[in-house]
């Protein structure tokens, strides 16, 4: 009887130990899955200043130079060429963004110089980089996101290859 009882005990402490370690293998899967979706603010900060490094390479390309008469808007001589300005452009942004940015900008007229001149409003208005972390709202998870300005503009971000591009701009 006493072996019984022996056995019993053993038994009874093997399913004890085994609940417990499941529970606690089910708890830390639950806590890595509800991390990966919630937004930190360290991911917050880096979904933000992608839009901003985003917009301020779209400044690089279609707002740095002037043409000879210090009025005319050209493409900056760097990415004269459509492919050069969507392949730089889509390091930042989708592809379809890249596209639609450069149209936007892109017009049939030269200078005597034979430079490009651009259309001078610009893409991003009201700008982006008018804001602050503190001002824009970001929803979503560490994969993608929504990150609202108080003007309602709404931009698409996602992760691809370690780092944030922007795969749509709602105005």
């Amino acid at each position: 009887m006493k072996k019984l009882l022996a056995l019993l005990a053993i038994f009874s402490l093997l399913f004890a130990v085994t609940g417990c370690s499941s529970s606690k293998e089910e708890t830390a899967e639950k806590d890595k899955v509800e991390k990966t979706s919630e937004l930190t603010d360290s991911v917050k900060s880096k979904m933000y200043n992608s839009v901003r490094v985003a917009e301020l390479k779209v400044n690089e390309v279609f707002h740095k130079e002037l043409a000879a008469d210090e009025e005319t808007p050209i493409i900056n001589a760097s990415f004269s060429d459509e492919n050069d300005a969507i392949a730089f452009l889509s390091k930042y942004y989708s592809e379809e963004v890249a596209k639609d940015i450069y149209t936007h900008y892109a017009t049939g007229e030269k200078t005597a110089e034979g430079q490009m001149i651009i259309n001078a409003e610009a893409y991003f208005n009201p700008s982006f980089l008018d804001t602050n972390q503190e001002t824009v709202t970001i929803e979503g998870d560490e994969n993608k996101a929504t990150i609202k300005t108080a003007e309602n503009v709404s931009y698409q971000i996602e992760l691809k290859d370690g780092k944030y591009i922007i795969t749509s701009v709602e105005k």
